[in-house]
Order: structure tokens, then C-alpha cells, then sequence
């Protein structure tokens, strides 16, 4: 069997391997070698170092990947919110306060609907129609925009919840 002579990268010790040798243990030092060939030369390197070196460009690799998590949470998010944008204005639409909206539609269709009430006993006939679907509109409006206003505080609070979560794995990769 063929044999080369390289030496332990470790303490420098000369080391006998065979031609097909991948792995070898320092007889001097214990350290765990892997031999290494080139066209030209035969090297060792410590199995170690290598795992040392693996172990820490799998904790950058984590690091990087929770940054792109959270930069797609954020562009995911981003993305909703400019559906949500109101024509003419430059930012998004945020849902306003719930009970002001349900007074004003409440005292708009009590409005249309007392115009119907006006317009029947006056006898507008067919004209009392208008009024009664304006009303009818205003209240279904209402829900819409009140269901429509949890939904997107719900889905704000998963986001919120979800990008702290992700925030503080990446605080503590950074912190080890």
C-alpha cells in the first residue's frame, strides 16, 4: 500500500497516510485531521476547525434567513396596507374610530328612513323607495365597514405578533 508523509496541522508532527486516506487522527496530538489533496500537494486540516468554522456560518446562515423572514413579513404587510390605500391619498386607509362610524350610519338611515316615513304619508308613492334603500344601504355600509375595520386590527396583531416573535430569535442569534 502506498503511503504519503504530510504533516498534523495541529503540532506539526509527521504523519504516515495511505493514498486513499480522507480522515486521520494525530498519533502525537489527538486532533482529528482531514488530509486534503491538490494537483500539486497533499495537506492536512483540522476536522475541528472545520466544524468550528461550519457551526458558525450556520448561526450567520440563521441570522440571515430570520432578516429576509422578517423583511417579507414587512413587505407582505406593506403590500396589504397599499390595497388598502384610499384613491387621492398618499398613505394607508386606517380604520376610524368604530363608534363614531356606527352613530353616523345609525343616524343617517333613521334619517332616510324617517324622509320614507315623510314621503309615504305625503303619498310620493314610488318616491318613498329612495330613501327606504338609502337607509337600507347606509346600515348594510356600516357592517361591511365595521367587520371589515376587526379584520385588518386582527390580521395588524397577527403581524405585530408574528414580526416580535422573529425579532427577538434574531436578538438572541445576535446575542451568542
Amino acid at each position: 500500500m502506498e503511503t504519503l508523509s504530510v504533516r498534523c496541522n495541529h503540532c506539526g508532527a509527521p504523519l504516515e497516510v495511505g493514498a486513499d486516506t480522507r480522515f486521520v487522527t494525530c498519533q502525537f496530538c489527538s486532533s482529528t485531521l482531514e488530509v486534503k489533496r491538490t494537483d500539486n500537494s497533499v495537506f492536512t486540516r483540522e476536522v475541528a476547525k472545520i466544524a468550528e468554522n461550519t457551526g458558525r456560518m450556520a448561526e450567520s446562515l440563521e441570522v440571515i434567513q430570520l432578516q429576509n423572514e422578517i423583511q417579507q413579513l414587512d413587505r407582505e404587510w406593506g403590500i396589504a396596507e397599499a390595497g388598502r390605500m384610499v384613491h387621492g391619498r398618499t398613505g394607508p386607509r386606517t380604520p376610524g374610530n368604530p363608534v363614531f362610524g356606527l352613530a353616523f350610519t345609525l343616524f343617517f338611515a333613521v334619517v332616510c328612513f324617517l324622509m320614507a316615513s315623510g314621503f309615504a304619508s305625503s303619498g310620493a308613492g314610488i318616491f318613498t323607495i329612495v330613501p327606504v334603500g338609502m337607509g337600507v344601504f347606509a346600515l348594510i355600509t356600516g357592517v361591511m365597514g365595521m367587520i371589515r375595520g376587526e379584520e385588518r386590527k386582527s390580521a395588524e396583531t397577527d403581524y405585530q405578533q408574528r414580526r416580535a416573535e422573529l425579532v427577538q430569535r434574531l436578538d438572541a442569534l445576535r446575542k451568542e
